[in-house]
């Protein structure tokens, strides 16, 4: 039985050309997939990743501006002053960041920032329990139970924390400067200001 060399030889030849453009076809395939999902990483925020705030250039906060002492609306000027005022001023200070103070009301403050209308909520809010668990927040910065006549509040929780979105990476850049805030003596000297005595809880120290 004769064989045809050159044409098996030529099949040969045709046989392999196929598999190199397989091969070629698969590894673009596959390259193009790996670019896709370095994109979708990079537009991705990542846990532990610094937040962009919600405004470029703002620290945009939401507050009840009704609270004697702590947040509320200048008798002469028409505007914010408080202790929780000053605060924020100093925080976007530390961030780099101008201060927007968002008005709302005390039922809407914690529910807004769910709908992104402020990057976080300073505003005499308590770490209750509900509060603690749908919320990311910052440790507390100020006990209000000796000056509760002063600013109208009357609740059991009593220890203020800054609130965020839950799982805002924001959350810890609020947190480090607040204490450093309380390390330099600066929220002292504005507990002294607006109540005339010490009502911040002292800085974390590192074990």
């Amino acid at each position: 039985m004769k064989t045809d060399k050159a044409g098996m030889n030529d099949m040969k030849n045709q046989n392999n050309r196929t598999k190199e453009k397989n091969i070629w076809k698969k590894g673009t395939v596959i390259g193009l997939l790996c670019v896709l999902f370095v994109q979708m990483l990079a537009g991705c925020q990542l846990p532990g990743s610094e937040a962009e705030p919600v405004e470029k250039g703002m620290l945009k906060v939401g507050m009840h501006l009704e609270i004697p002492s702590m947040c509320y609306l200048s008798e002469d000027t028409n505007k914010p002053e408080g202790f929780d005022v000053e605060l924020a001023g100093k925080l976007a200070e530390k961030m780099g960041l101008e201060l927007e103070i968002v008005d709302t009301s005390e039922e809407n403050l914690l529910k807004s920032l769910d709908a992104d209308l402020y990057d976080c909520v300073i505003s005499s809010v308590g770490l209750s329990d509900w509060n603690e668990a749908h919320y990311s927040h910052t440790s507390p910065y100020a006990d209000i139970s000796s000056v509760k006549e002063k600013t109208g509040q009357d609740t059991e929780y009593t220890e203020l924390a800054v609130f965020t979105k839950k799982g805002n990476p924001m959350t810890k850049k609020l947190e480090e400067n607040l204490q450093e805030l309380k390390k330099d003596g600066t929220l002292k000297e504005l507990s002294q200001k607006y109540f005339e005595k010490d009502i911040t809880v002292a800085a974390q120290t590192k074990e």
